[in-house]
């Protein structure tokens, strides 16, 4: 399943993983400074060369820094291409065949963004509410909706919040014929200072 955000996604990892990374060197660092500690690892003892005085390195070793620096750049520049990817991937949906009159009408197929309009639309008709995007993405048997919803200020968030997950998702449910959906709700008031609310 797609996520709404992905870089934000590969962010965070990475900002864990660098933070575990930092915690355990500071954790060591720490640990090294303690007497006791270093009485234990005597060939730790920061007070000794790092390296000997006339270093002879194998042949290997530029190869080995090389192909690592490679590797560490590929990744950055798989994080970089990340950040620009904000819009989740959608696709086209075949919808059930349905009886009409005692004919079937036959399946339909439909893109994604048609329901997610759909759906924007009906929200944007809401008192209070400036605008309103929608993404739907993932399987049709059950998508994940993300909302984006702009409202006036001092607009009741809550009530608006209701109003969205008690009508305009249950009408995009029985349009779309699904049982359900995952939802992700963005509420922001338009005031200058962008004070943003977020639920769902």
């Amino acid at each position: 399943m797609a996520s709404a955000n992905p870089p934000a996604r590969l962010n965070r990892t990475l900002l864990l993983l660098l933070g575990a990374v930092l915690l355990v060197a500071g954790a060591a660092g720490l640990a090294l400074g303690l007497a006791p500690v270093r009485a234990v690892f005597q060939a730790l003892d920061p007070a000794a060369p790092l390296l000997p005085p006339a270093p002879d390195p194998p042949g290997w070793m530029p190869w080995a820094a090389t192909a690592a620096a490679v590797v560490v750049g590929l990744l950055a520049l798989r994080w970089l291409l990340a950040q620009v990817r904000r819009r989740p991937r959608t696709r086209t949906w075949t919808l059930p065949s349905s009886e009409v009159d005692g004919r079937d009408t036959g399946a339909t197929r439909m893109h994604a963004d048609h329901a997610a309009d759909a759906l924007a639309a009906d929200i944007d008709g809401y008192d209070g509410v400036r605008r309103a995007a929608a993404v739907l993405v993932g399987d049709r048997t059950r998508p994940q909706v993300h909302l984006e919803v702009t409202a006036d200020a001092g607009a009741d968030l809550a009530a608006l919040r209701t109003r969205i997950s008690e009508h305009a998702l249950p009408r995009m449910r029985e349009a779309l014929g699904i049982d359900g959906d995952r939802t992700d709700l963005v509420l922001r008031l338009a005031t200058d200072d962008a004070n943003r609310s977020r639920v769902g």
